[in-house]
């Protein structure tokens, strides 16, 4: 059976630039360190050069290697043993190392989106008047003050960061219930913007690759935060000035309320 040498400490680092070191167009030189005579391969024995670099070569360097097995494998020699491509796959597996690449879609724009892990904050939010959220209705969010227990019926939201335009002070974020399947989404809805509480299969959801009315763009101002949809720029989740009214989305007119102080809670 073929046996493969010790390595040498002596040899020089492959994968240099002097890919003459491997192969000529007209065939292969003859390289430092080679396999045993017991082959029984004529006095032009096949010959590898091997060295004690880590195996994490760049991509030049993996390039010549495969590129100098090819020749091997296709060198005509006279032996009772012969580079099979059983024996190149062998090699290989010694070279490189197999990972998993999990995926979790292509996008519109045939882009392949991987299954990364969602980066999430647990956060509370109130408008610049101090109103909190409330979950009203199974699918309505209402802006009023708590105090005393009641203090405990404003929504958590679970904050995922998803893709999206992101620029220096907007950064595309979804915003969920945290412990219900549901998000905040943004429809037309007789010829206007609208917000609405969307209920989501949550085998799918939250998603690194958010449908668009999904997304809104985290906007800080100063100290407090706003939430423009991305789906209708220069729209924003917004509270009226009035007590227990419907959160919706609103077009920053002045009147309406669009900044929030975010309070961060652990998960």
């Amino acid at each position: 059976m073929a046996t493969v040498p010790e390595l040498n400490c002596d040899m020089t680092p492959f994968g240099s630039d002097e890919n003459d070191l491997f192969f000529e167009v007209d065939g292969l030189q003859k390289m430092k360190g080679c396999f045993q005579d017991d082959l029984g391969c004529p006095d032009e024995n096949i010959q590898l050069q091997i060295s004690q670099q880590h195996i994490n070569q760049s991509f030049r360097q993996a390039v010549s290697l495969i590129v100098a097995v090819e020749k091997l494998w296709q060198l005509p020699v006279s032996c009772p043993w012969t580079l099979q491509e059983e024996d190149r796959r062998t090699l290989f597996s010694f070279i490189f190392e197999e990972e998993p690449i999990l995926c979790d879609s292509w996008d519109d724009d045939g882009l392949l989106v991987c299954d990364v892990a969602i980066r999430q904050l647990h956060c509370r939010l109130r408008d610049e008047q101090q109103k909190n959220l409330v979950l009203s209705d199974p699918c309505e969010l209402k802006a009023l003050h708590l105090n005393g227990q009641n203090i405990n019926q404003q929504v958590i939201f679970s904050m995922s960061f998803v893709h999206g335009e992101t620029s220096n002070d907007k950064i595309p974020v979804a915003l969920g219930i945290k412990g219900k399947n549901l998000y905040l989404s943004c429809v037309m809805k007789d010829g206007t913007p609208t917000l609405q509480l969307e209920s989501v299969d949550p085998k799918q959801y939250p998603k690194k690759k958010m449908e668009k009315r999904f997304v809104f763009n985290k906007i800080e101002v100063r100290s407090k935060v706003e939430f423009e949809s991305a789906e209708f720029p220069n729209w924003y989740i917004s509270t009226s000035q009035a007590e227990h009214k419907p959160v919706f989305l609103g077009s920053n007119n002045g009147q309406d309320i669009v900044d929030f102080i975010m309070e961060p809670v652990s998960s």
